[in-house]
């Protein structure tokens, strides 16, 4: 009788240690299935951001303002946020502005020229609609040189009234609600007007 409660209670023992052992395991499977429900809810909620901002970004590229009034475009893009509704329930869950980047020590938001080279007259065509704002009302000039000899006169290259300029702009899209912040930089070029480019850099 000793001998069976014995071996009876070494079962219950054994039987014990097995259902600790399966719990443990049944806990690791749903904190592992929690974690991974998270982490493809942060990565819906980061690409969803993430494609607002292309689409603001894609509705600032199609704006001529974007290179020739930057400093109104910028103020009134973040005074009046790019909202999105991406799930539909009528509610705007993500805005998009342009957030104050840091760039060569100089801090401020918006579009940013890196670059502007003017337009050689040579480099356009006269019979092409686009380029015939860009000549100028005098396609040769000439500056008066002293030298040695006396004053002689030295053509100088002739400029176009239009630059090639290149350009980067970062755009941050936010989700209050799922605290998701992405910041996405686009680089563009663009012709322009010389006497619109703002200070370079």
């Amino acid at each position: 009788m000793r001998k069976h409660a014995r071996e009876r209670g070494a079962s219950l023992v054994v039987s014990l240690i097995f259902l600790l052992i399966f719990v443990i395991m049944a806990l690791s499977i749903y904190r592992g299935t929690l974690t991974s429900a998270q982490a493809i809810g942060n990565m819906q909620w980061r690409a969803e951001a993430i494609s607002a901002a292309n689409e603001a970004i894609d509705r600032l590229l199609s704006t001529p303002r974007v290179a020739t009034d930057v400093a109104n475009l910028t103020a009134q893009v973040n005074a009046t946020p790019f909202v999105y509704d991406v799930n539909a329930d009528g509610t705007d869950d993500v805005r998009v502005r342009f957030p104050v980047v840091t760039q060569d020590s100089i801090a401020r938001a918006g579009p940013r020229c890196l670059r502007a080279a003017p337009i050689p007259p040579s480099q356009l065509d006269p019979t092409v609609a686009a380029d015939v704002g860009c000549f100028g009302s005098s396609t040769a000039g000439g500056i008066a040189v002293e030298s040695g000899s006396g004053t002689s006169s030295l053509p100088t290259p002739p400029q176009s009234l239009c630059s090639n300029t290149d350009w980067t702009m970062t755009v941050r899209a936010e989700d209050p609600a799922t605290s998701t912040s992405v910041d996405v930089v686009q680089s563009f070029s663009v012709r322009v007007p010389t006497a619109s480019i703002d200070v370079c850099n």
